[in-house]
């Protein structure tokens, strides 16, 4: 047989090539042994192990916890019912109540759970002690509190090795965790909470009104709605006498615009009619001068097919034409000016109207941060005075009963515990099967390794596939000729 140097590729192997089927199936079979071997030894001792351990029942019970809350308190303190009902955190407090290390306390001295396992032994003040402590956080380990989603419907487990005691341990919980609630919600001394409330109430109002009176004087605050109403009707006055302005300065502009847009072109001379013009007057002469000026050089074209340019009447026509053109011009101009001078008065008085209105925005602003104030005084005295009365009310409640307990939350059981009949661990099915998966792929696993370690080459295809040479021939080594003949010889072969 052929040997492989260690780490060392031979001649013709290609580098990271993928494994072929056909050298799987050859791996499979030629570790055939031990991946049988590895496989039964995982099945048989996970099995021998899961059987052998004892049995833990899990026991659970389920409460719904709901928040008690007095409609006369939760109107005096602001507090709504429906999101107090669904927050999450009162939930998470209830359930890290349920875990507290006061509640494992009673249950184990309850149950007597630290003497469960020799309730005949003689013990000493010591060992009690140590066992009790043990079993409190045995307790926590073996207790399960959780939250069903989305609803206050809290399940409480217990796991242990004898069915009965895991049922009377979670009915244990329940009626120490209600109890305990009691105890942590007590009200006893409402009466003087009412009293010291009262009291504060009662100067808060004081201290209101003296400062309500205070600011009237110094602001000289008298009616806010009808100097609201006044400010707000001046404001709307000069804001339509802004739209206006503006509307009509921007109709000029635009009329601007287009006389300079034609004087630039130096065309045809058209007043838009968008606008009225300020001097309607020169509008009409301006039209009158364009008809006469349009007859003249009707006239003029007439005689130039007749005369020449030269013709005494043909350049008078020329001559009172360029007059013409010259007076359009100049009333046009003249339009312009105007136009200009008439847009900038319509600026000027388009920024004291903006003024106006700022200036009465300012007083609004004051005005409203002002009645704000007082309104928020008056508010607050209003509350105060509210919550003074309630308060009053809920004294005498409280006088009438001054050792009234309310637990403040209300616990329903939905699903009381019972024994369980079927042990909830070990898993034997689950725990075989993942002992045949993990037996299956461990050996495969660790077949392929021994193979990979494996530096000899058993086979001729092997040798030229390593070496990258052709085999002229092999020769096969019989280890035992008889045992060959009997037909349990084992063929080895040499390579030369």
């Amino acid at each position: 047989m052929l040997e492989r140097q260690n780490n060392t590729p031979m001649q013709g192997i290609p580098q990271g090539s993928s494994i072929s089927l056909k050298h799987f199936i050859q791996v499979l079979f030629k570790r055939k042994n031990i991946i049988l071997t590895f496989f039964i030894t995982v099945v048989l001792l996970v099995s021998i192990t899961t059987f052998q351990l004892p049995p833990i029942y899990n026991s659970s019970g389920k409460l719904i916890v709901e928040r008690e809350i007095d409609p006369e308190k939760a109107m005096l303190f602001r507090i709504n019912f429906q999101q107090n009902m669904q927050n999450p955190d009162f939930i998470n407090s209830e359930i890290e109540i349920i875990k507290s290390y006061v509640i494992a306390s009673r249950v184990v001295d309850t149950m007597g759970l630290h003497l469960v396992d020799s309730p005949k032994e003689k013990l000493t003040a010591a060992e009690i002690k140590y066992k009790r402590d043990r079993a409190i956080r045995s307790f926590h380990s073996d207790l399960s509190v959780e939250n069903i989603t989305k609803s206050n419907i809290i399940e409480i487990s217990y796991e242990s090795k004898y069915p009965e005691l895991a049922a009377k341990v979670v009915q244990a919980v329940i009626d120490i965790y209600t109890r305990y609630r009691s105890e942590i919600s007590n009200e006893s001394e409402a009466f003087r909470f009412f009293e010291e409330q009262m009291r504060i109430a009662d100067q808060k109002i004081n201290d209101l009104e003296e400062r309500q009176a205070n600011f009237k004087q110094q602001k000289g605050v008298i009616s806010p709605e009808a100097q609201q109403s006044m400010l707000m009707g001046r404001m709307a006055d000069y804001d339509q006498s802004l739209t206006v302005v503006r509307s009509k300065r921007i109709g000029k502009e635009a009329k601007l615009t287009t006389i300079k847009e034609q004087l630039a072109r130096g065309g045809e001379i058209i007043i838009p009619g968008t606008e009225t013009s300020d001097s309607p007057s020169r509008v009409e002469y301006i039209n009158k001068l364009k008809s006469h000026l349009l007859d003249m050089e009707i006239q003029r074209e007439k005689l130039l097919q007749k005369f020449t340019p030269q013709y005494e009447e043909i350049v008078y026509l020329t001559e009172q034409i360029a007059s013409t053109k010259e007076k359009i011009s100049t009333e046009i101009g003249q339009i312009v000016q105007l136009e200009e001078t008439a847009i900038k008065a319509l600026l000027a008085e388009e920024r004291g109207l903006q003024n106006s209105i700022a200036e009465i925005e300012n007083d609004i602003q004051e005005l409203a941060q002002k009645e704000y104030e007082y309104s928020k005084l008056s508010r607050g005295i209003n509350d105060n005075r509210e919550i003074y009365s309630m308060l009053l009310k809920q004294r005498e409640d409280a006088r009438i009963s001054l050792a009234k307990l309310e637990k403040g939350v209300k616990i329903t059981v939905v699903s009381p515990p019972t024994i369980p009949f079927e042990p909830s661990k070990p898993k034997k099915a689950l725990n075989i099967m993942l002992a045949i998966i993990l037996g299956l792929f461990g050996g495969l696993g660790l077949a392929f390794m021994m193979d990979y370690f494996d530096h000899t080459v058993d086979t001729p295809e092997e040798l030229e596939r390593y070496a990258g040479i052709p085999v002229l021939g092999s020769i096969r080594e019989i280890k035992s000729l008889s045992n060959h003949r009997n037909g349990k010889g084992k063929l080895k072969t040499k390579f030369h």
